[in-house]
């Protein structure tokens, strides 16, 4: 639950109704056309993307981001070993993709090669590739707040 407050807070500030310039939106910021569409198929086996009026649902668009972030977990970054680790990876992937953390460790936007990179490194180590190497200033700054909030609802 921490972690989720903590993606919820930075996301949207718990507005339900929060829209982005990217077209992402309620508490999770959920695209529908990408983490939208493979959240429904992983969530509900439904090869549809979400409408914007089912991601204003509190319920249904934490179920969807809740369910895509376990996706990063379970499938885009199941090889890494350190749950810690396969975690902060999940949280850089919730804002920017799988295949940007990838790059960041091998230079390509596949997985062949990441794990094997990604657990040579500790948590602390890792955490500070990761802040220097994402492609994106949003993403290297992202992964700091949220971490930081996941301490502030785990108390």
């Amino acid at each position: 639950e921490p972690l989720i407050y903590a993606i919820i807070e930075q996301e949207s500030s718990f507005n339900p109704m929060a829209r982005s310039s990217a077209g992402a939106y309620g508490l999770m910021q959920i695209v529908p056309s990408s983490g939208g569409l493979d959240a429904n198929r992983y969530v509900h086996n439904r090869n549809i993307a979400p409408t914007a009026e089912e991601l204003y649902r509190p319920d249904f668009n934490i179920e969807l981001g809740t369910g895509y972030f376990k996706k990063q977990m379970d499938v885009y970054f199941s090889g890494v070993s350190d749950l810690r680790c396969r975690m902060l990876c999940a949280i850089a992937a919730y804002n920017t993709g799988q295949g940007n953390v990838y790059y960041a460790f091998t230079g390509k936007r596949k997985a062949e090669g990441a794990f094997r990179e990604i657990n040579k490194y500790s948590y602390e180590q890792l955490y500070r590739h990761l802040k220097s190497r994402l492609p994106h200033a949003e993403t290297r700054d992202y992964i700091q707040k949220v971490t930081e909030k996941i301490k502030k609802y785990s108390k």
